[in-house]
């Protein structure tokens, strides 16, 4: 785990400058040297301010500037994480993840942190950008965990850019007092996401990053926030690519104003208070008072507010051409698909006989996939992993048919690239019986992060007994992230060696299997293949 300490930034008089001291829009900044065997010359910047505190009579508020400051900030130290319910007892996230402790949560979250390195900040050619969100839904986790390795990114050229932001009942509660006051209300993480964006376009260029060459990536709920702001009339910021880790977010929808303030309502009933208490009631409470994840009116969801998402729903915006100049590299991690509650054969055939409707009978289904009552549950979820099932977010042919179709409707400008991580992470002896053993037989929610960070070995104590080839494996998917970063492209060298071709999706529905090997595909022709393709293309509108 990262040291944590919650002191107030040290100022120094601008006399005798640092080399790592940058000039940002509100004052002097100083990093701090971490380099180590593989990077020697990484400079980081952490706990910048992007905003001011969020509290007091600024919660629910759109984010304001951060006051500028005097002399030299000391950028030395990560800042709080956001308000939440995050333990260590969850696996195999705990164990890997979050344990020991975790960072002190405050409102006063609104800080980003920067990686670089010593050559950028001197050099006179600008980097390309990677801007990181964490993924934890819309109300966990934060943005500078363990397996997040931002020097790797430094170190292959590019300058990466972490961001906080609000979460959960600070950042998406939505009420009528707050619409009546504002004109809308909630997406206020979401505000925070474009404020930090607004500040990087503007002051990038000082760490050695290039404000026209920005890709912005996350995981899971980062893969939300990524759309959502990709998507948003209210991002200033020209994005060139994105990293969707975890799902495509295709099918990701925004509750319609009025259903989000009822929401609200219903909320502050569950926490035993007046639906339309005042404002500056609700402001002055203590931040505690306000959470209950356990609430089934927890506010973690966005909002079409008529301002910052007008569409109902990605797809929408999508069509009307939100993504069409922006690269996209996404996929989904074996097993993240879902059994759906299968036991036996006879539920595995019952549950795809609804599914599937017509095409049951039309392909045969059940001979072309034979199942025992011990196989049933593993085979539905890997069906669904690779497109057969009702989760279009994490969904190989849904990202695959996708590409297809962005290809056509853009006449091959935009280019996508779809991946399948299906290595399994190496166990250790500890694990058997726990959390983390029920994880051992797919390449489960997250356990990609190790590799696109290529941070194996940045946790002390290390997560897992890795092995030769997980290294090597991370080097190379770290280095296609890197070179898409760059480009717009995965294809090209890792340590100088030329990494598998990754074909695009395009006609030919190209993905890559990065897994125990590497190896690129494209459509086949097997009758499975056509029904994931024509399933995936008629459930989720890919035409």
């Amino acid at each position: 785990m990262h040291p944590v300490t919650t002191r107030q930034p040290r100022h120094k008089p601008a006399t005798a400058l640092d080399p790592t001291v940058v000039s940002t829009q509100y004052g002097l900044l100083e990093g701090i040297h971490t380099a180590n065997d593989k990077t020697k010359d990484i400079i980081e910047y952490r706990g910048i301010p992007y905003a001011k505190p969020p509290t007091g009579a600024l919660r629910w508020q759109p984010p304001q500037d951060p006051e500028p400051w005097n002399g030299v900030c000391k950028a030395d130290h990560y800042r709080f994480m956001p308000m939440q319910d995050l333990g260590p007892d969850i696996e195999p996230w705990g164990s890997d993840f979050y344990y020991g402790t975790v960072p002190q949560m405050s409102e006063d979250c609104l800080y980003l942190n920067i990686t670089t390195t010593q050559s950028a900040l001197v050099g006179t050619d600008k980097r390309p950008v990677y801007v990181w969100f964490h993924g934890g839904n819309l109300d966990r986790a934060y943005a500078y965990e363990q397996e997040t390795n931002a020097a790797a990114f430094a170190a292959n050229g590019i300058v990466a850019v972490s961001v906080e932001q609000r979460l959960g009942a600070f950042g998406y509660l939505a009420l009528k007092q707050l619409t009546d006051e504002q004109g809308h209300s909630g997406n206020y993480g979401l505000m925070d996401q474009i404020k930090a964006m607004q500040w990087i376009a503007d002051n990038i260029a000082a760490f050695g990053g290039d404000p026209s060459n920005i890709t912005i990536g996350g995981q899971s709920g980062g893969t939300s926030k990524c759309v959502a702001m990709a998507v948003s009339p209210k991002l200033p910021v020209p994005i060139r690519g994105m990293i969707l880790e975890s799902g495509l977010k295709w099918t990701d929808t925004y509750l319609l104003q009025s259903a989000a303030e009822q929401r609200g309502a219903a909320y502050l009933r569950d926490l035993g208070l007046a639906p339309d208490i005042p404002l500056n009631r609700l402001r002055s409470m203590d931040a505690e008072r306000l959470m209950d994840t356990g609430s089934a009116h927890w506010p973690g969801y966005m909002t079409q507010d008529g301002t910052y998402l007008i569409h109902e729903s990605a797809a929408s915006a999508i069509r009307a051409g939100a993504f069409d100049a922006i690269n996209i590299l996404t996929g989904t991690n074996y097993g993240e698909g879902d059994d759906h509650g299968i036991v036996t054969a006879g539920d595995f055939h019952a549950y795809y006989r609804r599914l599937l409707g017509d095409l049951y009978d039309q392909y045969a289904f059940e001979d072309l996939v034979t199942v025992t009552d011990r196989t049933a549950a593993y085979t539905a979820r890997e069906l669904e992993t690779y497109g057969l099932g009702t989760n279009g977010g994490r969904n190989l042919m849904v990202a695959r048919v996708f590409g297809r179709m962005m290809n056509r409707r853009t006449d091959g400008e935009q280019a996508t690239y779809a991946y399948l991580f299906s290595h399994i992470t190496p166990q250790n002896i500890d694990d058997i019986g726990t959390g983390r053993s029920r994880a051992a037989n797919w390449a489960w929610h997250s356990s990609e992060l190790w590799y696109a960070f290529d941070s194996l070995d940045t946790g002390v104590p290390p997560a897992r007994q890795w092995t030769g080839y997980d290294r090597i494996l991370a080097r190379q998917v770290n280095s296609y992230w890197s070179n898409f970063i760059r480009t717009g492209d995965p294809n090209g060298q890792s340590d100088g060696s030329p990494l598998p071709a990754w074909p695009k999706a395009d006609d030919t529905l190209g993905y890559i299997n990065l897994g125990d090997g590497i190896q690129g595909h494209i459509k086949g022709s097997s009758l499975l293949e056509q029904l994931l393709y024509e399933y995936a293309t008629r459930a989720f509108g890919l035409d």
